[in-house]
């Protein structure tokens, strides 16, 4: 009796603490010790899929930071830790529905049980509702991806910005569904989105989403211009890069504007698909939408890229072809101030007056500027007239592409050379490791958009010492948008950092400056802008009286693409400073670039400033490589 009792209390206690796995435990531990032997934790695949990236210490670790992201608790940094945990929750028994292991985990699993030909029968039953949903509806069968250009007026898009497409049968790509990593921000301060920008304020997250949304975002609402790459991957590729979305949706990650990015990070979904790629250990320091453009056409995985021009761009395409009284019937038209019916002219300009009329309609109802049920009246009058025309002739309304996104130069800085300031030589080393300024060539870039971060200029000379920082500009923005009859945005700018400027006792001191303003922007009669900006300038340093000053001002400028290889960019500057100092300041400025090849330029500038009632001129010479 005591027997029975003591062989019954044995298999209580093992059956109450026995790991909760299905069938026979020494089926997992078999598995467990072929994927130590054959070293599974150190294969690309592995790497990938938990997006890790080699350290300087030697190590790794991931560079997603969601705790749900991982399964063993120092799975970020540890690759077999966090395999072997993955692989027991394959075998874990009652789970509720979508928390199996093979449910939140899809790519993993379907890698793991591949390469250690898991039998089916012996993992517990599980159902994936969630999923199974989520990935039926997007049917991949092939991948496209996506460059929206800048939005000029948004900080948070002026670099630009990759999303991927996922195309199933269906000819019309609208109804595909996009696959998107973004940060959440709602700032639309220069400074502040900036600033938390570059230290990782903001998380990023990825969103799988009706193409058609993203296309209204960017090419109705933004104005933004898409390019669309195709690439070569193959149906199964594509699927396993599907697979590998669902397990990063509601995943959240630090969010960098300079690397971990929404391009950095789309590399990893591509190299989910087809890992011996590598495309992430081709990056640089930055890695920007334009870089990921590049890297994944040098892999030779992109076919030729189809242009989509946005709303704006087609209603200034239409506008390009009529008359200014043309133009201003349309958008009276547009307006509801005149009715469509009675128009004079060529039956050929009246059509173009109509249609530019209804796409700026359009245009207006995406912005919520015109009720649904006004738009629809003002729409069906406009059409009804436009019909009674014929249909337009094809390739009427066709603009001129633009340069590719990928043919312009590269984002990164170096320029050497010198010049003569106060009748004294000087050497000058620049280093800007971002991104495009208003005097670059602006080939594949947004004319009139400037965004740099760390922008330093080092002078050697002689004396009073042999190397001085002339400028350091954290971060310098510059928006530079065209006004005309339909559209009417603000220009601004922002300027954050350090600048060497004349003193009352005729040395150059560095100063603290951060510099604001807005104003207004038009085409000129050339390829270029002319632009008047009111500024407020704020200095601070040992060399104002009062340690600080306040100036308003005003700045105007003509910058002109004057050919494919030589661009000028003209400023006159005035700051009157009565707030913690007295004294005025004037400054012009003539700087031209000669572009020599897709990566190199020759800059050429000549100024003069008048400070603290002290007249300096300097003129200097600058080779500029971009890599």
């Amino acid at each position: 009796m005591l027997r029975f009792s003591l062989i019954f209390c044995w298999m209580y206690l093992v059956t109450s603490v026995a790991p909760v796995t299905a069938g026979e435990p020494s089926y997992v531990d078999h598995l467990l010790a072929t994927a130590r032997r054959e070293n599974l934790h150190e294969e690309r695949t592995w790497q990938v899929l938990l997006h890790y990236t080699g350290t300087l210490a030697g190590g790794h670790t991931s560079r997603i930071d969601d705790p749900a992201f991982f399964l063993a608790p120092e799975g970020r940094t540890d690759r077999r830790a966090e395999l072997e945990a993955t692989l027991r929750s394959f075998f874990i028994v009652d789970a509720q529905d979508g928390d199996h292991g093979a449910c939140r985990f899809p790519a993993r699993f379907a890698w793991l049980s591949s390469r250690l030909a898991i039998d089916p029968a012996r993992l517990p039953a599980h159902t994936c509702s969630e999923r199974d949903e989520a990935l039926g509806t997007v049917e991949a069968k092939s991948a496209v991806l996506v460059f929206p250009v800048g939005h000029i007026n948004s900080p948070a898009s002026m670099f630009g910005h990759t999303l991927i497409r996922i195309d199933g049968r269906s000819r019309s790509h609208l109804i595909s569904h996009a696959v998107n990593y973004a940060a959440e921000t709602t700032d639309t301060n220069g400074f502040l989105y900036a600033w938390k920008g570059l230290t990782g304020r903001y998380r990023g997250y990825y969103s799988l989403l009706p193409y058609y949304t993203k296309v209204k975002e960017y090419n109705d609402l933004e104005h933004r211009d898409m390019w669309e790459y195709r690439l070569k991957l193959s149906e199964e590729e594509v699927a396993r890069m599907v697979t590998h979305i669902w397990e990063l949706h509601r995943i959240g990650s630090s969010y960098y504007f300079l690397d971990e990015n929404c391009s950095y990070n789309l590399l990893f979904l591509i190299e989910a698909a087809r890992p011996e790629l590598r495309l992430t250990e081709k990056t640089g320091l930055f890695v920007l939408p334009t870089d990921t453009i590049r890297i994944t056409q040098e892999s030779g995985i992109l076919e030729e890229p189809r242009y989509r021009p946005s709303q704006g761009s087609r209603i200034r395409t239409i506008m390009a072809q009529l008359t200014p009284d043309g133009r201003q019937v349309a958008l009276d038209l547009a307006y509801g101030r005149r009715l469509p019916e009675g128009l004079t002219g060529a039956a050929e300009d009246r059509a173009a007056i109509l249609d530019l009329a209804a796409e700026f309609a359009q245009f207006r109802l995406a912005r919520k500027e015109l009720a649904k049920d006004a738009y629809t009246r003002l729409y069906l009058a406009l059409l009804k007239e436009r019909s009674m025309l014929g249909p337009t002739p094809e390739g009427r309304y066709d603009g001129v592409v633009p340069p590719r996104p990928e043919s312009g130069h590269d984002t990164t800085r170096v320029a050497v050379g010198g010049g003569v300031r106060r009748g004294k030589g000087f050497g000058e080393l620049a280093i800007r490791p971002q991104f495009h300024s208003l005097l670059d060539p602006d080939q594949g870039y947004l004319q009139g958009a400037q965004i740099t971060f760390l922008d330093t200029v080092l002078r050697f000379s002689e004396a009073p010492s042999p190397v001085t920082v002339q400028s350091l500009h954290l971060v310098d923005i510059v928006s530079l948008t065209p006004r005309d009859l339909f559209f009417k945005p603000t220009s601004w700018k922002v300027n954050v950092g350090l600048d060497r400027e004349t003193m009352k006792n005729g040395n150059d001191s560095l100063v603290f400056r951060l510099n604001s303003g807005g104003g207004f922007a038009y085409a000129s009669p050339g390829d270029g802008i002319w632009y008047l900006l009111a500024e407020a300038d704020l200095n601070a340093g040992d060399g104002i009286r009062g340690v600080f000053t306040l100036a308003p001002g005003l700045r105007f400028g003509v910058v002109e693409q004057l050919a494919d290889w030589w661009k000028l960019h003209l400023n006159a500057q005035g700051f009157l400073y009565k707030l913690g100092d007295d004294r005025a300041a004037l400054r012009l400025a003539l700087a031209q670039n000669f572009k020599v090849s897709r990566n190199n330029s020759l800059t050429l500038e000549v100024s003069g400033e008048q400070m603290n009632g002290r007249r300096t001129g300097e003129a200097r010479m600058l080779w500029n490589h971009y890599f």
